[in-house]
């Protein structure tokens, strides 16, 4: 058998259905108005049901009948927690948590019927290909709300993972294909597909990819995965690209720390194959929508998430997040506003507005206090740093971390940063690559630096279709040594929502010939364009 357990909870209590009819009656009796009500209530009764007696085939028609509610329920509650900046909010982290705990739990159920396979009951061998690809598909919704989240995942989920997969391989039901249209996808895949399809989405490096390119990875993904194969060893042809696993370890793929104990290797050549093809195309001028990749993204977005993919596929990291001796303290900064403060500027409208907004809190103030509440005012006034730990992935390039709980800012991806490092004198600008939080709740943040020592300025818009003025923050960076052009860094959107937009000194408020040329790149919060000086 395979070296998965399955948890069997120890309760006084009763399960509310021990069968599929009354797990029907349960479900009609719900409301589904409330997600997250229905939501803690499928998990207590699933968990009760876990550790309730019942023979295989019952189990399995039981879960089968709750299938379609929980699916629902799960998407439901899906929004709440999606995309939402990090760390995430108490009530934001209360619901992925019960999602996660919800298809945890659904994997148990399932692994209790596929341990019934293993052992050879009569009751459901029939449906040992089925039900080995419920227990991955529990798996795969698992994976999505972490990653949706910006959430790591932890290693039991890997250790099921890879032990659900040798127990398909004991089955040898690998290959045999099962319908599941509640995934929203293709409408048969195969263990192997789904076991593939986990893997590829871990290589695809998903705390690195906008919403709009994880969208589009994983439609692709879906259409592909049963290109992937799982084989017992690499290809011999050098140009093979094989990733190497080891089945007794809690990680995604092979760390190489020592020799595989129950070594397997994913072979993803046919996969990438695929995505050469596209390639080849696109640069022949074929539309997205021809190539099957859909309208979500343009032409050269598709490409450069084709070639990241490729990328990425072909030198796998893996998802250690150990912090490393040599971490070091440094100052962070987040916010476009908290940043341009930090660097001297001033002049923005909004600091007024947000005096206003907090009028009634001062009145309220002086009247139980007798005067107003000022902790932190000069702070908030000349800007805040943050003490995270950091360490140089590569030239221009840090591994930050934030332990939890020691971080005010919400961050993004994409967003911008302010790094003072140990051996600068002043504010060096970075953009986050990559964004997620850990299973002990620190961030950890991958940034890239910008070249050049950070001005602050002030972008005056006059903004579309009011036609009012409005200051935002802004910073003009510099031109290098190497003949490029300046850059200034803007809030995202605001050329595109301005009719005309004019610079001035954020430190003396005196007006700057500056004019945006060539956008350069767009992050979460940010833009930044090539900026031509005019005489």
């Amino acid at each position: 058998m395979a070296g998965f357990s399955v948890p069997i909870s120890q309760t006084d209590n009763k399960a509310a259905f021990v069968d599929s009819d009354s797990a029907a009656v349960w479900l009609a009796g719900q409301p589904q108005a409330n997600a997250p009500a229905m939501l803690a209530s499928l998990v207590a009764q699933i968990q009760l049901f876990n550790s309730s007696i019942t023979t295989s085939r019952e189990r399995f028609k039981t879960l089968e009948v709750l299938r379609k509610s929980i699916f629902s329920v799960s998407q439901e509650c899906q929004r709440r927690y999606e995309n939402k900046p990090l760390p995430l909010l108490p009530a934001e982290q209360t619901v992925l948590d019960m999602t996660r705990r919800l298809w945890r739990s659904c994997t148990v159920g399932y692994l209790h019927c596929l341990r019934a396979c293993l052992e050879k009951d009569a009751l459901i061998m029939a449906y040992s290909a089925k039900v080995a690809h419920r227990v991955l598909a529990c798996l795969r919704m698992e994976q999505m709300s972490c990653y949706l989240a910006g959430a790591e995942l932890d290693g039991e989920f890997w250790r099921n993972l890879h032990s659900i997969w040798a127990s398909a391989e004991q089955l040898s039901v690998t290959r045999d294909p099962v319908e599941d249209r509640l995934l929203g996808e293709t409408s048969k895949s195969t263990v192997s597909g789904q076991y593939g399809m986990v893997l590829m989405l871990h290589l695809a490096r998903p705390f690195t990819l906008s919403r709009g390119q994880f969208a589009a990875a994983t439609r692709w993904l879906a259409r592909w995965r049963e290109q992937a194969a799982v084989i017992d060893a690499p290809d011999a042809n050098p140009k093979s690209c094989c990733v190497a696993l080891n089945l007794s370890q809690d990680r995604p793929i092979h760390d190489h720390s020592r020799a595989a104990s129950v070594g397997r290797w994913l072979s993803v050549d046919a996969v990438l194959r695929k995505m050469q093809q596209r390639l080849e195309l696109l640069a022949k001028g074929e539309s997205p929508e021809l190539l099957k990749l859909g309208s979500g993204l343009t032409s050269e977005a598709c490409v450069a998430l084709l070639t990241m993919l490729t990328h990425n596929f072909r030198y796998p990291q893996n998802c250690s997040t150990e912090l490393v001796a040599e971490m070091v303290s440094v100052n962070v900064a987040a916010g476009l506003e908290n940043i341009h403060r930090l660097l001297g500027g001033k002049g923005l409208t909004e600091a007024v507005t947000s005096a206003s907004h907090n009028s009634r809190l001062n009145h309220e103030q002086i009247a139980v206090f007798g005067h107003f509440v000022r902790d932190g005012e000069a702070e908030a006034e000349n800007g805040k740093f943050e003490t995270w730990q950091f360490t140089h992935q590569a030239p221009g390039v840090l591994n930050l971390f934030c332990p939890t709980g020691s971080v005010e800012s919400r961050l993004i991806l994409g967003g911008l940063l302010a790094v003072k490092l140990p051996q600068h004198q002043h504010c060096t600008l970075a953009m986050i690559g990559s964004l997620f939080s850990r299973i002990d709740g620190g961030l950890c943040v991958t940034a890239s630096l910008f070249d050049g020592q950070p001005k602050p300025l002030i972008a005056e818009a006059r903004v579309k279709p009011a036609g009012k003025n409005s200051r935002q923050p802004a910073f003009l960076l510099p031109a290098g040594e190497g003949g490029s052009r300046a850059v200034i860094v803007l809030p995202a959107g605001l050329p595109a929502r301005a009719v005309s937009i004019r610079f001035l000194d954020a430190s003396d408020q005196s007006p700057m010939a500056l004019r945006l040329v060539e956008n350069l790149g767009r992050g979460g919060d940010i833009e930044h364009w090539s900026v031509a000086i005019d005489s």
